[in-house]
């Protein structure tokens, strides 16, 4: 997994680089180092952090809708 693509995944689940990496227990730096190319991580630690974006987006997905609004509403 190319660190362009972590990236991409992580901003599709709204999470913040911060917020993955504490639910991830990874380092916030190192994240960054390998969204941007400058690291290459270990399977596992890939492992903790595709586990933490894919629970992301398992809620996103579950999560019910906001009702329609309805401006013709009195």
């Amino acid at each position: 997994m190319s660190g362009t693509v972590l990236r991409t995944l992580r901003e599709r689940t709204g999470l913040s680089a911060r917020e993955v990496a504490r639910r991830a227990k990874v380092s916030e730096s190192y994240l960054s180092r390998v969204e941007s190319g400058k690291a290459n991580p270990s399977d596992a630690w890939l492992g903790f952090v595709a586990s933490v974006l894919s629970d992301a987006l398992i809620e996103q997905s579950t999560e019910p809708a906001a009702p329609a609004s309805d401006d013709n509403a009195p």
